[in-house]
């Protein structure tokens, strides 16, 4: 039956537009399912008043106009309708998230990983409109505000901003939050031996789109993804070596294993996903750490 939620304004009807589903409701967002003019439709509204959320809704939908402008290389919901203040409604795609943890622990077998790789390389070998995308974030402020709130020792800091000096790959563009919640799968679940299926990766949450230095998106999916599944991080790794990417990757990779750090740390100390991701993170970080003195030392010999 369709309705429209309290959350919503009440002109969603007189555009088309109705809710069958509320799938998600947070402080944030409202996510739903419904149809807009007859078409199957994602519903996305922004609750949230905060300057900063505000901010990367617009975002958002600067990017899914980009999509609009210049087809990208993979495959992405289209912007159907939006009343560029709060709502978003995009195209329904009828796929599975592959998974709805961050770290999710059923390990992905070689089809599905081929799928979200193919997806993440392609989009980051993309060349996309120049003038529209900028960086996402700054390295060296985002290192000293980690040092600041504890999470980087200055030694760790140094080392740190010396890779970032050394670090001269022009910039790529990534998804930047590639969480596997926010990668679809389509056609998943088919069995391997059916060798006419093919499964092909839809992301979604175009939030915080932007330049990076090359691999963020890989250092999240080698940390996330990789923890439950081995194969992802060795071919995130052949990937690293063959793109040449070394020093950026093991920078990114410091980065994301810091906010992980952060985020799980700030989680109350009885949290399940605290218990059981933390050990996790801190032996990533540990290997990290490793990565970055020997590429360090390797380019001062």
């Amino acid at each position: 039956m369709s309705h429209t939620p309290p959350d919503l304004p009440g002109s969603a009807v007189t555009i088309g537009l109705s809710i069958d589903t509320v799938l998600r409701r947070t402080d944030k967002t409202l996510l739903a399912r419904g149809s807009f003019r007859g078409e199957p439709a994602t519903v996305k509204y922004l609750i949230d008043p905060d300057p900063f959320w505000a901010a990367k809704w617009r975002h958002e939908l600067d990017v899914y106009e980009v999509f609009g402008d210049t087809t990208p290389p993979v495959r992405v919901p289209r912007l159907l309708h939006t009343d560029r203040d709060r709502l978003l409604v995009l195209e329904w795609v009828d796929a599975s998230p592959l998974a709805v943890e961050r770290y999710p622990q059923r390990e992905l077998d070689t089809r599905e990983v081929d799928a979200v790789l193919d997806c993440i390389t392609a989009l980051n070998e993309w060349t996309y409109p120049a003038v529209r995308f900028s960086p996402t974030f700054d390295y060296s402020d985002r290192l000293a505000r980690y040092q600041a709130k504890g999470y980087l020792t200055e030694g760790q800091r140094e080392l740190l901003d010396s890779l970032l000096a050394r670090c001269d790959a022009p910039a790529q563009l990534n998804h930047g939050d590639p969480l596997a919640s926010n990668i679809l799968l389509l056609n998943a679940g088919r069995s391997d031996s059916d060798d006419e299926a093919e499964t092909t990766a839809v992301l979604i949450d175009w939030e915080f789109t932007g330049l990076f230095l090359p691999g963020f998106d890989l250092a999240m999916l080698h940390t996330q993804v990789g923890a439950g599944t081995p194969l992802i991080r060795e071919r995130i790794e052949a990937i690293v070596s063959e793109t040449g990417i070394e020093a950026a990757f093991a920078l990114n990779l410091a980065m994301v294993l810091t906010r992980e750090l952060r985020l799980h740390h700030e989680l109350p100390e009885d949290d399940p996903a605290r218990r059981r991701c933390l050990p996790i993170i801190e032996a990533a970080w540990t290997s990290a750490g490793t990565r970055v003195q020997r590429l360090i030392a390797a380019r001062s010999a």
